[in-house]
């Protein structure tokens, strides 16, 4: 069983090694409905957190789509 991680935007952006403007975009995309990007969980003073777990599965379902 995986560890549950809750990681905060700027370690997003690191662990996907992308800025923040496309991070962002993503987000902005998935509540739009054109994207599939993770929905945060909200945690203390309404700060985004994201499950580590979450993450990890997101990259590797756009890993397999794009090969």
């Amino acid at each position: 069983m995986r560890e549950c991680y809750l990681l905060n935007f700027k370690e997003v952006c690191e662990f996907y090694g992308l800025s923040e403007q496309t991070i962002r975009r993503r987000i902005k995309e998935s509540k739009e409905g054109t994207g599939t990007f993770p929905r945060p969980v909200f945690g203390h003073k309404r700060k985004a957190l994201w499950y580590l777990t979450d993450l990890e599965d997101w990259r590797e379902t756009k890993q397999g789509q794009n090969r």
